[in-house]
This record gives structure tokens, sequence and C-alpha cells, in this order.
């Protein structure tokens, strides 16, 4: 029966909890939550330098007032030690009313959208702390004089300054946290972006080796099936281009160089099709311009897929070339690339080949990775096909 009573301490804390229609929560009653009083949306710390600048306001504003006192002739505040306890007293309920409406009012409140209940706190809020204030101030007079102050025909004009005043710290609290709320933001925004593209560019990536590595195993099929010697060959061939794929194709840039070499290798596996005395003529890279490969930086595997899509669809046995690439730098800022090959004429009874797959993933790292540096063109002629893609250097 004992534990069915509660202590007068106790009831009188679940009765007011339900007058007020609180929110039992764990770790007690006294950790209760009003239904009225949401959770904050988020939690901003007031950074040092807010602390400052505040500091600072309320000083300039004391220092403004006592300029103003001393050069007006006629001024009836005498400026004394009451005069700075007050002014004290009054920018530690000025502080104490920022900070509030920074940490309860504005994320309870503004932050979730409801603007009239913000807009309703302010003014509240305000008003208390204003009778805070005056009954703050007529304390300190009373104390250091010895009297109460005279305010009965003053003291409405007096309320309704300090009430503004009270309104203009706690809109510039709301100003100050949703100036840091969007930058906040912003930097949240622009890292979510730059992973999401950084998510997207290693997914095209992951896509393209597959692709080659699918096209470079068909080939190696082909020349084991014809119990060709030049089959060892291309696996060693394959294996260097593996090589580049896996360890130096995870940086953002390489030497163009380097990516040459790479696409050399590819040409001289693919050669491995061809008959010896017509590889070469029937395979052709041409390297010209002023400026020398080592110095321009572009995107690993960026040109790979020009030229596997050339092997795909082109006619290797098309003389006397069938597939041309030239490559050309023009200045230390542009690069300029033309991949060119013959196509063989398709029977209308057989069904398309699936495919562009390389070609689509090509235009969309070329519009992540060089947003408007960059021109692919594409050329359909009877019985030939031409791409050509100008590329501005990686900044």
């Amino acid at each position: 029966m004992e534990n069915l009573l509660l202590s007068p301490a106790r009831l009188a804390s679940v009765v007011s909890a339900t007058a007020v229609g609180a929110v039992p929560r764990p770790g007690g009653w006294w950790a209760a939550r009003p239904r009225w009083w949401p959770r904050a949306a988020s939690h901003t710390p007031v950074p040092g330098w807010v602390h400052g600048l505040l500091v600072l306001v309320l000083l300039a504003i004391d220092g403004l007032l006592y300029y103003t006192i001393r050069i007006t002739p006629k001024s009836t505040v005498s400026i004394d030690a009451m005069w700075f306890v007050r002014n004290a007293v009054l920018d530690a309920l000025t502080a104490a009313l920022f900070y509030w409406n920074w940490a309860g009012l504005f994320p309870r409140t503004l932050a979730l959208g409801r603007v009239r209940r913000y807009l309703a706190g302010v003014l509240a809020s305000a008003a208390g702390f204003t009778l805070l204030r005056l009954a703050t101030s007529n304390l300190v007079y009373h104390l250091l004089q010895g009297r109460d102050p005279d305010l009965r025909e003053h003291f409405w004009p007096l309320f309704a300054g300090l009430l503004l005043g009270g309104v203009a710290t706690m809109l510039a609290s709301s100003g100050v946290r949703i100036t840091l709320d969007y930058l906040r933001g912003q930097r949240t925004r622009h890292e979510l972006e730059r992973q999401h593209l950084l998510t997207e560019l290693a997914m095209l990536k992951t896509q393209i080796n597959p692709h080659f590595l699918f096209n470079t195993l068909n080939n190696i099929y082909s020349l084991t099936s014809r119990k060709s010697d030049r089959a060892p060959e291309a696996v060693l061939r394959l294996a260097e281009s593996m090589r580049y794929l896996l360890y130096d194709s995870s940086a953002d840039t390489v030497p163009l160089s380097q990516e040459l070499a790479h696409l050399r290798s590819f040409l001289d596996l693919q050669r491995l099709r061809l008959p010896e005395a017509e590889a070469e003529a029937a395979i052709v890279l041409h390297v010209a311009g002023e400026v020398a490969p080592e110095a321009f930086s572009i995107a690993p595997l960026l040109l790979l897929p020009l030229v596997e899509n050339a092997f795909k669809h082109g006619d290797l046995a098309a003389r006397p070339e069938a597939i041309r690439i030239e490559i050309d730098l023009p200045d230390a800022a542009t690069l300029l690339v033309t991949v060119h090959n013959y196509v063989v004429a398709r029977d209308a009874a057989l069904p398309a080949q699936p495919g562009g797959l390389g070609l689509h993933n090509l235009r969309r790292r070329l519009e992540l990775l060089y947003p408007g540096r960059h021109a692919l063109t594409v050329r359909t002629l009877p019985g030939e096909y031409a791409v050509t893609l100008e590329l501005g250097s990686k900044e």
C-alpha cells in the first residue's frame, strides 16, 4: 500500500507536469519536456568571434551614450558609479537575451518553420526582459541612492525604447544564426556535391576497366583459337595495360606522355590480330605539335574509349589504313585528338550490336572533369567514321 502512495514533492511534480502537458523522457521527471516546446532543429554553438562582436557592440553603445551625455549642455543624467553599474547590468541582460534567442527560441521555432510562434516568442521575450531590466535598474538605483526613482512620467517611453532594443537584439541574434547556418549548409552541400562527383567518376572508371578487359580477352581468345604464336605476347601486353589501369590511373591527372605509352601498348595488342607485314601500316598513331607530351596533363584513360570504339566498329581489313589516330598539341593549353576508321557495311538482316558504353562514359567524364573546356564531335560518313576531341588543359 505504501508503494502506491506518492510523496508530496512527487505528487506536486506529477500534477505540474500533467497540467502543462509534459512528455515523459528517460532520466527522471525533471527531464520532462512540455508538448508545446518542440525539440531544437539543430545545435549551433556560438563561435568565439560572435562573443567578441557582441561585447564590442555593447561597449560601443555604452561609449556612445557616455559621449552624448558629456556633450549635452543641459543633460539631467549624471555620470557616476550608479550609471556605470546600471549599464553593466543592462548589458548583461542584453547578452542573456541574445543567447536565449540563439540557443532556446530560434532553433525551436523559426528553424522549424514556425514563424508566427517565433514572432510571438520574440515579443514576449523582449517584453519580459524589458520589465526585468527596468526592475533591475530600479533595484540598483535603490541600493546606491537609498530611494526609488520616479519613473511615472517616463515609464512608457522608456519601456517602448527598451522593448525595441530587445526586439532588435533578438533579430540580430537570429540574423547571425541564419547566416552561419546558411554558410554551413553551403559548405555541406558543396562537400556532398564533391563526394557525389568523385563517386560518379569512380563508377565511370570501373566501367571502363571491364569494358577494355572484355574486348582484349576476346582478341586473345581469337589468337589462342588459331593457335597463334603471338598469344603469349598478347598476354604480356594485357598485363602491362592492366598494370596501368590498376596503379597509374588512380591519380587525378597524368602526363600525356604516360597516357600515350598506355595507348601505344594497347595498339600493339591490337596489331597482333593482323599479319605482321600489314600491322604497322594498318594501324597508325601520329603525334605532332609544338609542345612536348610531358608538359601536358590529362585525366587518365580519357583517350582509350575513342580508340576502343574505332576497333569495335572499324574494318581492320581496310587498306592502306584501317585506323588512323592523330594527336596534336598546338599550344600548352590545347589538345586535339582525331580518330578515323572505316566501317564495315552492316547486313540489314543482322541485329545491331549492343554498344555505346565507352563513348557514353567518355561524354559524362568530360562533363565532370572539363566543363566548358572540351568539344567532342562525331562525324559519320558513308563507310567512314571520325571522332574529334578538343580538350583544354585541366586546371
